[in-house]
């Protein structure tokens, strides 16, 4: 992102927004400005729960008009009511809501209901695709554990020749004490579709040797998963 000139003001908190010469002027805290000839303010997502009459049943509404619901059930503190997706706030989306709706009807009509995947993906459908799955090095150091890096660059995979990419990366996360697949992260071509992968692995309870051992089409860029795993293994104390 850098390379591409984006700026990264991270913990900084929008004082004031002004409009000088043409210009857009943010006021950030610790004095720095940034300015721009416009401006995208992210404020988040409301549940668009106004006006439907949710009081007369019983349920409220947080204040971004999201509805509590039980996490395993999805039932609101009115048992014959339910509620899944955006509305019931993280992770909103598209393929979790489906989930939660599935096992919402499950339970409500008694049918047994499976415990949900304990890694799901994110996908963020930009230029260049970005998605993740499981933990990430912040969460692995809160946890206290023990863990190795492998990352592989598209552009040193042979199809990543082929298709002319450049910059983009993949990066597994592994314990060092059971070499069990910890975290995915990609930004690049095909993004959303490769992490499946590394959800899967995490979700059998897979390790640094399903990479390490299998074979992969080649060339591909899901080859990527191998060649990190490698570079995580040359790392790891013999």
């Amino acid at each position: 992102m850098i390379a591409r000139g984006t700026t990264l003001r991270l913990g900084c908190k929008a004082e004031t927004v002004e409009q000088r010469d043409g210009q857009v002027v943010v006021s950030l805290t610790g004095g720095r400005q940034a300015r721009a000839e416009m401006l995208l303010f992210a404020a988040g997502r409301m549940g668009a729960t106004d006006g439907i009459g949710l009081d007369k049943l019983g349920l409220e509404t947080d204040s971004r008009g999201r509805i509590a619901v039980d996490a395993e059930t999805y039932q609101t503190s009115v048992p014959h009511i339910y509620a899944a997706g955006d509305v019931i706030g993280f992770p909103s989306l598209a393929s979790t809501s489906m989930e939660q709706g599935r096992i919402a009807a499950c339970h409500a009509f008694g049918a047994p209901v499976p415990p949900p995947p304990e890694f799901f993906p994110f996908g963020i459908y930009a230029v260049p695709e970005i998605s993740t799955c499981g933990m990430t090095e912040a969460e692995v150091k809160e946890r206290n554990i023990p863990y190795e890096v492998g990352i592989a660059k598209f552009e040193e995979t042979s199809r990543g020749h082929i298709m002319g990419v450049d910059r983009w990366l993949m990066k597994l996360i592994f314990s060092l004490k059971t070499h069990r697949l910890l975290g995915v992260h990609i930004v690049g071509e095909g993004a959303t579709e490769l992490v499946h992968i590394g959800q899967a692995v995490m979700n059998l309870k897979g390790t640094l040797d399903f990479f390490v051992e299998n074979t992969f089409n080649y060339p591909t860029l899901a080859e990527a998963h191998k060649i990190a795993a490698l570079d995580a293994f040359n790392r790891m104390p013999t």
